[in-house]
């Protein structure tokens, strides 16, 4: 994000056109580098490679490292052209590290590639960015999200739980008949193996996508917003329609920050002509929202999230031989506490769970505390440390032959960095 107070911005006032025709622009972005050192129960001969500790050096997914250039013009009274491009540049993200890939080479995001006009009816907008809903389960006082964010998966994703010793399978014969209990093999431990990114998750709303968004005029306190569109061909979003409600007001005491979204994304078969899956509903439906409170005397703050995810099983997935108990509702809940005294520092302790991500009876969970420091507006320096937990209930293959009981170590990760904007 730019600073309004960026060198870099820019004022264009035409000395020949009327200044209903003025332009403004802006060039902005910001560094964001971290250390994570990280404690996750792998050894090298049991479902992953290296020491059980790890450091890495990595761009900070909670708000990377980013460029954007925009400009806006005045068409009339009331009324406000622009547009905006904003390119994200990953190198080593956070997310996606490993003790497999320590390094990962650079490369570019494209965030938001947008043009809007802006009037006394609302905001309408065209192109690649967020869609009606995004954020509304995001919305948060706390001033601590570049280390405390609400998707706490951005921070260690790639990284995976170790299975503990005491794993293990139940073994019945054709006529159902118990035979006895073995240890996993590797192969076996395969198919109980998840990353925090497979365990955790909070449901934003698809992403940005390419869109046309409607953004009410104020209403009171309230602002509406709808959009649709379609997904990249990186997802199996064929079209994607969402809803949004975003509030702030006064309430006794402080001030409150109030989402609602909802959303329905309709999943895309294998070719352009061939319906999703005949046996299923296509679409996937994403409902939920957050409110947080701000204490205007002590500085005190509570944000509460919940969102859900609703995907019914395809065909593949009723039948195949590991699709047992296979979820098709995903619930992310959160709840963080903040302390604010001023605008230089920050402070939060935080948990959050997502249960039935893949499977019914599991759930990832984390629990972990953070701290910003921002001597100035360009500047953050932040701390932050999070245990990641993860259970799984016993479940059989579809032939009812073998029952899994995975028992997981915890992953501890300790991250400190700096945040810099331009």
């Amino acid at each position: 994000m730019g600073s309004p107070k960026s060198l870099l911005a820019i004022t264009v006032s035409s000395l020949i056109a009327a200044p209903a025709l003025a332009a403004e622009f802006e060039v902005g972005g910001q560094v964001n580098r971290a250390v994570m050192f990280v404690e996750d129960g792998y050894a090298p001969d049991y479902l992953g490679v290296g020491s059980s500790t790890e450091f890495y050096h990595v761009d900070n997914r909670n708000s990377p490292t980013r460029v954007h250039i925009g400009g806006t013009q005045r068409l009339m009274e009331g009324w406000t052209g622009g547009a905006l491009v904003e390119v994200g540049i990953l190198s080593n993200p956070s997310n996606d590290v490993n003790p497999e890939e320590k390094s990962i080479d650079g490369d570019f995001d494209q965030r938001i590639t947008d043009a809007f006009i802006d009037s006394p009816y609302g905001k309408i907008t065209v192109g690649h960015g967020e869609g009606a809903a995004y954020n509304t389960g995001r919305l948060d006082y706390s001033g601590t999200g570049v280390i405390s964010f609400r998707n706490p998966s951005l921070i260690g994703g790639g990284l995976s739980y170790a299975l503990k010793d005491s794993s293990f399978k139940r073994k019945f014969d054709a006529n159902g008949n118990f035979t006895g209990t073995e240890a996993f093999d590797l192969q076996e431990g395969d198919n109980n193996r998840t990353s925090i990114s497979g365990s955790i998750r909070d449901y934003n709303f698809e992403g940005r996508h390419d869109r046309i968004r409607y953004d009410s005029p104020r209403i009171g306190p309230v602002t509406l917003s709808a959009s649709t569109g379609h997904g990249s061909d990186s997802d199996n979003y064929e079209t994607i329609t969402q809803f949004g409600m975003k509030s702030g007001l006064r309430v006794p005491g402080g001030r409150m920050l109030v989402g609602l979204g909802y959303s329905i994304a309709t999943r895309k078969g294998e070719t352009p002509d061939q319906r999703f899956d005949p046996e299923a509903d296509p679409d996937v439906t994403t409902y939920g929202g957050s409110v947080s409170y701000f204490h205007s005397s002590t500085g005190f703050n509570i944000t509460l999230a919940a969102v859900n995810y609703e995907a019914e099983l395809t065909t593949d997935e009723r039948t195949g031989t590991f699709s047992s108990t296979r979820s098709e509702l995903g619930q992310f809940r959160y709840i963080k506490l903040g302390y604010r005294p001023s605008r230089h520092h920050a402070f939060d302790i935080h948990y959050g769970e997502t249960r039935d991500r893949n499977k019914d009876d599991e759930k990832g969970s984390v629990v972990g505390a953070g701290y910003v420091w921002s001597p100035t507006e360009m500047f953050d320096i932040y701390a932050g440390a999070k245990i990641h937990s993860f259970e799984r209930g016993e479940w059989c293959t579809s032939s009812g032959r073998t029952c899994y009981n995975p028992k997981y170590e915890d992953i501890t990760i300790v991250t400190t960095g700096g945040r810099v904007k331009f």
